[in-house]
């Protein structure tokens, strides 16, 4: 097996301060607007800490899929086909179905407060 090639970084020319050549590849080229700082602090924070299960579990649970938005339904694998895979491969499918809910529970939260109509003052806390 051989290792993939890293980019060649571009040589700072003289005059270049080092950090001015680091910056150029530690900052997102594409973004947009900023958001609110305390809001952007919780989205940096989430993004290098673990939340507790508990803690999702009941934030799911104010977040119930609209009942016709089938597609936001996460599939699972039919007990005959389940039967025959292997415990790698359950695992993998578990963890694959966990990230699929969240992400749906996510996209629910949302749509939820994007129809204000139907955020409940639990959701609004949530």
């Amino acid at each position: 097996d051989e290792e993939p090639e890293m980019p060649e970084a571009a040589a700072p020319e003289e005059g270049d301060d080092l950090l001015d050549v680091v910056g150029k590849f530690a900052t997102a080229t594409h973004t947009g607007e900023p958001l609110h700082p305390k809001l952007a602090g919780a989205f940096n924070y989430l993004t290098q800490h673990q939340l507790q299960g508990q803690i999702v579990n009941e934030t799911m649970a104010k977040f119930k899929l609209p009942e016709h938005c089938i597609y936001l339904s996460v599939p699972t694998v039919n007990a005959q086909i389940w039967g025959n895979l292997s415990n790698t491969t359950k695992i993998q499918d578990v963890r694959l179905q966990r990230i699929l809910t969240l992400l749906s529970t996510g996209i629910t939260a949302y749509a939820k407060t994007l129809d204000g109509d139907n955020v409940t003052s639990a959701q609004q806390d949530a």
